[in-house]
């Protein structure tokens, strides 16, 4: 599943910046994604039904899998975004609840999944870990989203104090996060995959 996403920053596209995710949403296909991930919002925090439908449609003639990414939790109504979702025929919605995380967002995603009743799958994400996947999958979530990370340090000894290559707030030159294969086989194992590798 590959993002959709011409830049950082707010989920608010221009047309230009639409033109960009529609042609990604073909380069995606043509290099062996199985789906996309997505989501653009009005200036008012609404799901920008108009420009998801496009993606959606692209996305659905290249016969991509989809999932509407975090700027649902970004939105200004999460129950009628889910609604829009649900009508634009999104097949996931990836979300935290609307806070920091997965596990703070816990009252509102199992209120999300009684509304969902089926109709759209809700996917937990925003710091699962293996401690506490199990308690989120007992909110009826069908899918889990962990980044499974961990800081990686530099073994650079020599460090130019005068220059940086990136900000001057973390992330810096010398760490970076990489995913955790350990993390991966504890969550794995707590929601008991079987037949599944994390290799």
């Amino acid at each position: 599943m590959v993002i959709i996403r011409p830049r950082g920053g707010d989920f608010l596209y221009n047309d230009d910046e639409l033109n960009v995710m529609l042609a990604d949403i073909e380069a995606c296909k043509a290099n062996g994604a199985d789906g996309v991930v997505l989501g653009c919002l009005t200036p008012d925090g609404q799901v920008d039904a108009a420009s998801t439908a496009k993606l959606v449609k692209a996305a659905k003639q290249q016969e991509l899998d989809i999932t509407f990414h975090r700027a649902f939790d970004m939105s200004s109504n999460q129950s009628e975004a889910l609604e829009v979702l649900i009508h634009l025929g999104v097949p996931r919605v990836l979300t935290s609840g609307g806070q920091p995380s997965a596990l703070q967002g816990a009252e509102v995603l199992a209120a999300l999944v009684k509304q969902a009743a089926g109709r759209i799958s809700i996917m937990a994400g925003g710091g699962v870990t293996a401690g506490h996947a199990a308690e989120l999958q007992a909110l009826g979530v069908s899918e889990l989203h962990s980044s499974a990370k961990r800081k990686h340090h530099s073994v650079m000894q020599f460090r130019p104090p005068q220059l940086t290559m990136s900000s001057q707030q973390a992330p810096c030159d010398y760490e970076w996060n990489v995913t955790d294969q350990q993390e991966v086989t504890k969550i794995l194992a707590v929601l008991h995959c079987p037949g599944i590798s994390a290799a």
